[in-house]
């Protein structure tokens, strides 16, 4: 699961040259609403240097769109939510009960969470929902269709897949429905430490902070609650390890189980480093330098973990379990075995399938920076204090013995994954069948639709997919050229259908009389005007780069669709 450098590799530069501007990237806040963002800017108030400024406006314009779109359900929901968090005292009571994966940054958590989800009886908060999560289920249905384009398909930090429907970490949703979380100074504002550190313990709060915090993890809960029926809410935040106190108050003891994942110090440590080095990309303020980035991880790894060692014994027992992420490498069904026996919870067959289906295709997976299994790190720097607490908790979760013997993942029982040629034909036949489609509602409304081309688009790349059973980066590239020809095949007969083709005066006796090259000339003008304008380029591209994205994607299922 590691990367090892080359040894030829040269040394990197610690003070690599900075572009004068920042240029925006895809932002994890870009759907926050506006008085998120208010608050995270100016409470406390948190300085913009003006190279940042480019990629400040554009989250501010990103999270307008997001305000507007979520802002229907949350004046409905909005009032009901609070009304019934503070009668309930912000438990939230969901039958079928709640697991938590816990661990600290770069333990593991994300992989565990990942298998976790492969089981189908367990409901776990998906990346358009935590992203926006003032919305439900109109606007999450929207954004997982609509942020296919704009959220890549591999992790800034480890390059771990990502997606809209993939699995994602409730945090998020505090940071983007409260600014209620770590996230904040980790990743956008990092000269406000002393301020978000304190949501990541839930120490140190007033006592309108810890409301919204517990507000905020009551709304969320209670959506994903509803769409998960009878199945068994999973949640995974890095940050749960070290407030498991008050999630038993939010989800009740008897309802709430916990696995705990830990992983050896040193590679924990130097991995969040370099996470931060990558995740820079979000920042709105110049990044920590690393020595500092190490000793505020270092401080908070030991006080985390600390916090899950006080707080176990309030734990029932029976709902709690620990394993080692480097056991977990080794052998994922064992370990995922002994915790379902820990936990009292049945290792169903299809569980079994979809576990193995999902490690088939992660197993060619390389970490993308030198943070992995048994990096070392330069403990020069480390009090004694800090090197004592880091060895007592490597003593306590077991990290001074070995991991289990590996084992090998049997065979793959499944029938052969389709073939490229057969995605591309059955891509070639939807592509004119969508057309028609286009064409026929044109002509019965008489109106362009110009963003049609979007689901004209989804239709040729689920086509692709689905045909193909998996994706390639020239099944996508033939999807998007796809959509593109239709787009423009389209262009002429739209305008013949939509402006003409109705007026009476063309239809004298019962037939069609030919239009003449005046006529036609203003056709072939709209047909163009229709093509350049700014809209239909962006309907265009979005139409185009889903059809890419969902013919190019590794998965038909990611884990937490099954």
């Amino acid at each position: 699961m590691g990367y090892t450098w080359p040894h030829a590799m040269p040394p990197v530069n610690p003070k690599p040259r900075r572009p004068i501007i920042a240029f925006p990237y895809p932002h994890f806040m870009a759907f926050a609403p506006l008085d998120v963002w208010l608050r995270v800017l100016l409470f406390p108030f948190a300085w913009c240097p003006p190279r940042y400024w480019l990629r400040l406006a554009w989250v501010l314009f990103t999270s307008s769109i997001g305000t507007v779109l979520t802002l229907p359900e949350r004046l409905v929901l909005g009032p009901v939510l609070r009304l019934r968090a503070r009668r309930r005292g912000y438990r939230l009571d969901h039958a079928p009960g709640v697991v938590v994966v816990l661990g600290y940054f770069r333990s593991g958590t994300t992989h565990l969470h990942y298998l976790l989800s492969c089981d189908p009886r367990f409901r776990t908060p998906a990346w358009c929902e935590t992203l926006a999560p003032h919305g439900f289920a109109a606007s999450w249905g929207f954004l997982r269709l609509f942020l296919i384009p704009w959220i890549g398909s591999k992790r800034p930090q480890d390059d771990m897949d990502l997606g809209p429907s993939w699995p994602a970490e409730d945090d998020f949703a505090q940071n983007n429905g409260a600014a209620a979380s770590s996230l904040a100074w980790r990743f956008v504002v990092p000269a406000k430490h002393a301020h978000y550190s304190r949501f990541h313990f839930l120490e140190g709060l007033t006592p309108r902070e810890m409301k919204r915090w517990r507000m905020m993890q009551f709304a969320f809960s209670w959506k994903v609650s509803k769409l998960a029926g009878t199945r068994l809410i999973l949640l995974k935040s890095p940050s749960h390890v070290a407030r498991v106190r008050e999630l038993l108050e939010t989800y009740g003891p008897e309802r709430v189980k916990f696995v705990h994942i830990s992983r050896d110090a040193s590679a924990v440590i130097e991995s969040n480093v370099a996470m931060f080095r990558r995740m820079s990309v979000y920042g709105l303020q110049d990044r920590l330098p690393d020595e500092v980035v190490r000793q505020r991880i270092t401080d908070e790894l030991i006080r985390s973990e600390r916090n899950y060692l006080r707080d176990v014994p309030a734990i029932p027992k029976g709902h709690s379990t620990e394993l080692r992420y480097e056991d977990l490498v080794a052998d994922p069904i064992g370990q995922l075995r002994r915790v379902y026996a820990d936990l009292g919870l049945e290792f169903s067959p299809a569980f079994e399938r979809n576990v193995l289906r999902y490690l088939h295709e992660i197993k060619e997976y390389r970490a993308a920076h030198g943070g992995s299994k048994g990096a070392a790190v330069d403990r020069s720097g480390q009090s004694e204090e800090q090197r004592k607490a880091l060895d007592e908790l490597a003593s306590r979760f077991g990290h001074d013995r070995p991991a289990v013997e590996p084992r090998t993942l049997p065979p793959r029982d499944e029938a052969p994954r389709g073939r490229e040629r057969r995605g591309m034909a059955v891509a070639a036949l939807a592509a004119p069948l969508a057309m028609l489609v286009w064409l026929t509602l044109v002509y019965l409304t008489c109106k362009r639709f110009n963003a049609a081309i979007w689901p004209v688009g989804i239709v040729i790349g689920l086509s692709a997919i689905w045909a193909a059973r998996v994706g390639t980066r020239r099944l996508g590239i033939f999807a998007a050229v796809l959509t593109v020809l239709v787009q423009l095949g389209a262009a002429l007969p739209i305008s013949v259908l939509s402006d003409y083709i109705h007026r009476d005066y063309y239809w004298p006796e019962g037939r069609l009389l030919p239009l003449s090259k005046w006529e036609w000339y203003h056709i072939l003008m709209n047909m163009r005007e229709g093509l350049v304008v700014t809209h239909n380029l962006f309907w265009g591209f979005m139409g185009a780069a889903t059809a890419y994205r969902f013919a190019s994607r590794k998965y038909t299922r990611p884990p937490g669709t099954w």
